[in-house]
């Protein structure tokens, strides 16, 4: 603590008895101020030194003396005295010490201001969650902290430009900052960005020394318009803000009309400042990211009990895909992919894209619930598959020029689930409805009173008069019973599409559908069954669910439906018909195989064993016995041709013979025998029986 009796004292000894008075010039208060005096005086013409060098001065003028202590850049004394008098070195060093406790006290108390003002920009930084408050008060808390500077700029990474540009600027006088854009590690600002260091230049002529990049030629054009400005420049701080270790911004201070230069100690000070800066970004970042969560929550759930309350009300998908558009933006394209039509009606399926395709589309297994539709190689439309499981119900399409926000994103995902149990409620009412329809079919065809039988055939929705055949197809080789219902839906909506006009009845059961066709001439015949056919390659083309179908014969009147279905059934449970993927199997083309429809396998497979194992055991030659029976009795048992068909000489055929007549113990003139190897050669071919 400075004594003022003892530095009177020492005074006084020394021979000087006259007035003085010690002057204070602080970074506060450049031009000085009194804060010590014995009496009054005339104030001094000059309490600050002319230059910082050397730390002890002395000047005698006008009966006056004046002696300057430089303690710091931010601090001296002056010794003025009322009167002309010459000290000695060690005189000056002496009197520097004992005014030294007054610089000690500057520095305390300038430390105590430094770090309430730390503390309390960290506290104003820190005590804002909203993201954009807490960058625009960050360059005006960190001049409050950093004194020595008189502008500050905060940079940012752009990733779409990959440049650093100015997100905030306090003090700059200049527009052309906002035009700048620095590449990572360009200039101050970007070498400290990319290498998370800090940077302090005081001398900006020398940046090229310490390896920064130089800066761009379009930069140097946007400072060149300000150089006037900027030749003023002493000194400049670059420091990057780190947010969970990650470099996230850089603050970049300049010092312009300040004495003081920026120094180690505003680095500091700038480096326990930023610290807490990143700590309020997260913050704020964390608390924008909650808002922002609870935000979409709360529209989430808007849009889902929006969606729900029309589907609750009956309102049906036309009017959930109309609620819909207007949420999104944009009118959407809904397909039904279970009953192959789409809506709104008036609105074409993209580049005629088939319900086929887009299926095949919907089904790829993806991570992303959105699908692209292109033309020529471009992306024209995204498609959002409706999903029940492994089902795919339908689809929305929407326009891919008219990006959807985060909102129309949110909207379709809750869309495409309330979709979903519309499409399985309408799927659910479709079984009841098949249900029933079975239920009258089978009431119909096991009827004998005639008025009953009209009166069901009414309700089915059957002509009374009318040349009939049921057709029935069946899939098999599923393992997914929730796929092989839509798989079932689906042919029934494709066969109302293509042979609508002929359809008195149609219904799913299990893994079978079942059509009452009304067939009344060889045209409505022929193109009945072509449809159906093209039904069956489609299927066959998929190579998914194995699909096949039997028809029955055509009979007039409604009392013979009934045969019909079972002679339907007979050609599709037929050995013949499993051999068969592309077309239907009429009962009339199985023929002989009637008689093999519901015969044991087993029993068969024992007749042909009687048959070819003893001409295997027998043949040493890769079933060259096996193969000339079978081509013997495709040539109708004629030798000439069987021999030109096996490319070999007659008699080596009829030695073949003989010995398959020795294999066997049978003979070629027993007709009892020959029907006997005929039938086998039959079975085995024809039905595909092994």
């Amino acid at each position: 603590m400075f004594d003022l009796q003892f530095f009177e004292s020492y005074l006084h000894d020394k021979g000087i008895h006259s007035a003085f008075q010690i002057w204070e010039s602080t970074f506060e208060n450049p031009d000085g101020r009194p804060i010590r005096e014995n009496e009054q005086m005339i104030i001094p013409q000059s309490p600050k030194p002319q230059s910082l060098h050397p730390s002890l001065q002395q000047i005698t003028h006008d009966g006056q003396t004046m002696v300057y202590f430089i303690y710091s850049v931010d601090y001296h004394l002056m010794l003025c005295f009322q009167c002309e008098y010459q000290f000695s070195l060690q005189d000056l060093q002496v009197l520097y010490h004992l005014l030294y406790p007054l610089h000690t006290n500057y520095v305390v108390n300038s430390g105590k201001a430094k770090l309430n003002t730390i503390i309390e920009t960290i506290s104003d930084t820190t005590s804002s969650l909203d993201l954009e408050e807490v960058f625009s008060n960050i360059l005006v808390n960190t001049l409050e902290v950093i004194t020595n500077a008189d502008y500050g700029t905060l940079w940012f990474y752009d990733p779409e430009l990959d440049r650093l540009v100015c997100e905030a600027s306090e003090g700059f006088l200049l527009d052309e900052i906002w035009h700048m854009q620095f590449e990572v590690g360009e200039g101050p600002i970007g070498h400290s960005f990319e290498w998370g260091v800090p940077l302090l230049i005081q001398d900006p002529s020398e940046i090229s020394k310490k390896g920064i990049k130089r800066i761009s030629e379009e930069n140097e054009r946007l400072w060149d318009r300000t150089s006037d400005y900027f030749t003023t420049i002493k000194s400049v701080l670059a420091y990057p803000i780190f947010v969970d270790g990650k470099v996230e911004r850089v603050m970049y201070l300049g010092q312009l009309k300040t004495d003081h230069l920026l120094n180690e100690q505003d680095l500091w000070l700038l480096k326990v400042f930023t610290t807490q800066v990143g700590i309020a970004i997260r913050n704020a970042r964390q608390f924008a990211d909650i808002k922002e969560l609870n935000n979409r929550l709360i529209k989430r759930d808007h849009i889902h009990s929006t969606l729900t309350n029309l589907s609750i009300r009956n309102m049906g998908a036309e009017k959930i895909v109309q609620e819909l558009g207007r949420m999104v933006g944009q009118k959407l394209l809904f397909v039904d992919l279970m009953e192959q039509e789409w809506f709104p009606a008036s609105k074409k399926i993209p580049h005629d894209v088939s319900f086929k395709d887009l299926l095949k589309i919907a089904s790829e297994p993806r991570e992303s619930n959105q699908y692209e539709l292109t033309h020529e190689g471009e992306v024209t439309h995204h498609l959002y598959p409706i999903r029940s499981g492994t089902v795919i119900l339908g689809c929305l399409i929407v326009d891919a020029q008219k990006p959807l926000n985060r909102l129309g994103q949110m909207a379709l995902e809750q869309g495409t689930s309330v979709l979903a149990l519309e499409l399985v409620q309408k799927q659910n009412i479709s079984e009841f409805y098949y249900k029933h329809q079975r239920e009258l079919f089978n009431s119909l065809i096991q009827m004998n009173d005639p008025t009953v039988r009209l009166q069901i055939a009414s309700e089915l929705g059957i002509q009374e008069e009318s040349e009939f055949a049921t057709a029935v197809f069946q899939y098999t080789d599923y393992t997914d019973s929730q796929l092989l219902e839509a798989y079932v839906h689906r042919l029934i909506a494709q066969i109302k599409k293509n042979a609508a006009p002929y359809i008195q009845t149609i219904f799913g059961y299990q893994n079978k559908v079942i059509v009452l066709a009304s067939l009344p001439t060889p045209s409505d015949r022929t193109t009945f069954e072509k449809r159906v056919n093209e039904l069956l390659e489609e299927s066959a083309a998929t190579k998914k669910f194995k699909l096949s179908g039997g028809m029955g014969s055509i009979y007039k009147g409604i009392h013979l439906i009934g045969k019909s279905y079972q002679e339907a059934l007979t050609a599709l449970s037929n050995p013949a018909s499993r051999q068969v993927r592309n077309r239907i199997v009429k009962y009339s083309d199985i023929g002989i195989n009637r008689l093999f429809t519901n015969q044991n396998t087993e029993e068969i497979n024992r007749f042909l064993i009687e048959i070819f194992e003893p001409l295997e055991l027998a043949d040493k030659t890769n079933q060259t016995l096996e193969k000339t029976l079978l081509t013997y009795f495709d040539c109708n048992r004629s030798a000439v041709e069987a021999a030109q068909s096996l490319h070999i000489h007659i008699n080596t055929l009829y030695q073949r013979l003989k010995k398959i007549e020795d294999s066997l113990q049978l003979s070629f003139k027993n007709p009892e025998d020959v029907l006997r190897l005929q039938l086998a050669c039959y079975l085995k071919q024809s039905l595909g029986i092994q």
